[in-house]
């Protein structure tokens, strides 16, 4: 037994080990929420006319471009309407014909009694009767022409209803919801497909109320998206200050240096500076486990290694913040040999 610790000591003696120095420094403090993508450019498209959906030839999910259809209106009762518009027109046109005729005659019977009552044929009396039924005539045509614009007016909008039937997309985007079925009936007013902008997206959290006041606007905050495995920066913008009566809670939003790749109802993680504090730091390469435990192997003044047990606080860039009996400039070894051991003397 002798002779194998002996051996062993004599091949940890042959590796030329490497040192680094225990630093004590102040590091950030995060705090990770739970995060969603969302777009605040959401349209919610619906129809003007009241009827059965015809076809929706999009699904959930598909990336549109404006003035590409997202469904059609069945215009069966739009068709009844425009028909009934077109025989109200031609109505008021032949109205308007018989009552600019009428007032034609009317005109002409005025001017002859004018000269007969000129000449002393006739009475004041027949004459003012031409003279009002002149005027009665002109009214009449002046209404006519009323009536016309009025039955004109009906019918654009019935063409204009028409048209409403195939609802087109207002902006490029995804579907992000489908609200009604092929042969449901759609409702003035009533969306049938939802669409999220996706040139423009923001993340929002919900954040506790012990928490809130965390939060600043302006403040940097780093965004994991899982899906893309890629993190984004980004900075608070709104806080909203009413917070959720049932869940006290509060929503704070994100927004983007960078949209590339980002899609709205993506998962994400917002990682959050809440503060600082002072910590020891040493290089990843130092850790080590003997027995299960985590530790480091510190070198003292006599070249004598000592395993000290340590807890990771956090990940600083290469190195490791730790609690333990670690002291402020202890020299410890980076990537210890497995048949190092505590108590161990060793060779510069």
């Amino acid at each position: 037994m002798k002779k194998l610790v002996a051996l062993t000591l004599s091949i940890a003696s042959l590796f030329a080990f490497e040192y680094a120095t225990v630093k004590k420094e102040k590091i950030k403090i995060t705090k990770d929420y739970v995060a969603n993508i969302y777009s605040p450019k959401q349209v919610m498209v619906a129809t003007r006319l009241m009827g059965y959906v015809k076809s929706i030839p999009v699904e959930e999910g598909d990336v549109v471009k404006k003035g590409d259809l997202l469904f059609e209106v069945d215009p069966a009762d739009i068709y009844s309407m425009l028909n009934q518009a077109r025989g109200a027109v031609l109505q008021a046109k032949s109205g308007v014909l018989m009552a600019e005729m009428a007032y034609a005659d009317a005109k002409k019977d005025y001017l002859r009694f004018k000269n007969l009552y000129k000449a002393g044929a006739v009475s004041k009396r027949d004459f003012e009767k031409m003279k009002l039924m002149m005027d009665i005539r002109k009214k009449q045509v002046d209404m006519a022409k009323g009536m016309l614009k009025q039955a004109q007016a009906a019918l654009a909008r019935a063409q204009a209803q028409l048209k409403y039937a195939k609802v087109k997309s207002p902006i490029n985007g995804v579907v992000t919801a489908k609200m009604k079925k092929v042969a449901e009936m759609a409702l003035p007013g009533y969306p049938i497909v939802v669409l999220s902008d996706i040139n423009y997206t923001k993340a929002k959290s919900m954040v506790k109320e012990s928490d809130i006041d965390k939060f600043k606007i302006g403040m940097p905050v780093n965004i994991y998206v899982p899906a893309l495995k890629k993190e984004y920066n980004a900075t608070v913008s709104t806080v909203i200050p009413a917070g959720d009566s049932f869940t006290h809670s509060f929503v704070v939003k994100y927004t983007f240096e960078d949209h590339k790749g980002l899609l709205p109802g993506m998962y994400a993680k917002a990682k959050v500076v809440i503060g600082e504090k002072e910590a020891l730091l040493v290089p990843f390469s130092a850790l080590t486990t003997r027995g299960g435990i985590v530790g480091v192997f510190v070198v003292d003044s006599d070249n004598i290694v000592h395993f000290v047990p340590v807890k990771q606080v956090a990940q600083v860039k290469d190195n490791i913040a730790v609690r333990g009996s670690l002291k402020d400039g202890d020299k410890v070894i980076l990537y210890p040999p497995a048949n190092l051991v505590d108590g161990q003397k060793i060779e510069e």
